[in-house]
């Protein structure tokens, strides 16, 4: 008799561990061919909720920046393009990749980081322009107005640590939003130079674009002389390309001229951005960017 009980309770132990395994899959659905929570926990970010943050370890905490999930939202990107699984935080490299995308090593190494941007993207990728926009004007404008009462000074608003405009109904709506909240400084990094000239009478006095080369669209940006932004590898190819360095993006939401910055950030290992960094950090001491200060 207690063999035949014993044997059922394992059964019935079995079927409740076969049904938390169903309920937790039942839990995801599919995000740019991977996987994102869809009920939110208190070990999770509300879904229904786009997600800002403010400096990091680079910028100061006048910069309130948005972002999403880097590469699976940058269809324009080529020597850069990376890629973390939204849920492994696996690293995969496009075929074209020459150095790794920083803000994609971000996302691979803080999974709170990852799952804000895919959260950001899942969302505003199934919206139409108007709601694009009225999902990212409803969620800034809190932000914006408490740096500016709590600072006497209006912050700067930032388009994408990570990610970039997927799609002409996205690119719009960040330059509504721009216009909206004049005379605030919008800035952006972008691959997307086609929707960038296809779109110049609807870009905003006060957002600052910067042509961000390692893309598809990089022939246009000479041909069309665009302000742009490039990876350096050491300081002696900034002096022979005759670029500043950027260190704090003040290049990037300021006019200017094009400007570069320094290869940062995890390298695939033997490439030639990982032995620039390990020049970089034995002859200069630079070891790129600490990790992020807030998500």
């Amino acid at each position: 008799m207690f063999a035949v009980e014993k044997t059922k309770h394992l059964r019935r132990s079995k079927k409740r561990n076969r049904q938390k395994s169903v309920n937790s899959i039942s839990r995801y659905r599919p995000v740019s061919n991977a996987l994102l929570p869809t009920q939110p926990t208190k070990n999770t970010m509300n879904i229904n909720k786009l997600n800002w943050q403010q400096g990091n370890a680079k910028l100061p905490k006048r910069i309130i920046h948005f972002s999403l999930a880097s590469g699976h939202s940058c269809p324009a990107a080529k020597e850069c393009l990376s890629k973390a699984d939204p849920i492994t935080g696996k690293i995969t490299d496009g075929p074209d990749t020459v150095y790794r995308c920083y803000a994609a090593t971000m996302e691979a190494r803080h999974s709170a980081v990852r799952r804000n941007r895919n959260i950001n993207f899942n969302i505003l990728r199934k919206c139409s322009s108007k709601q694009m926009f009225d999902k990212l004007y409803a969620s800034l404008k809190p932000l914006h107005d408490n740096y500016h009462k709590n600072h006497g000074q209006l912050p700067i608003v930032r388009a994408h640590i990570g990610g970039d405009f997927f799609n002409r109904s996205y690119f719009l709506a960040w330059m509504r939003l721009a216009k909206e909240f004049k005379p605030t400084p919008f800035y952006a990094y972008t691959k997307r130079i086609d929707l960038w000239l296809q779109n110049l009478d609807q870009i905003p006095s006060n957002f600052e674009l910067n042509a961000s080369r390692g893309g598809r669209f990089d022939h246009l940006i000479d041909e069309h002389n665009l302000k742009s932004a490039e990876v350096i590898y050491s300081y002696d190819e900034a002096d022979r390309k005759g670029l500043e360095l950027d260190h704090d993006d003040s290049h990037a939401y300021n006019p200017g001229p094009s400007f570069g910055q320094l290869i940062h950030g995890t390298q695939p290992a033997g490439s030639d951005a990982s032995k620039a960094l390990r020049n970089l950090s034995k002859h200069h001491g630079y070891t790129g960017y600490s990790a992020a200060k807030s998500v």
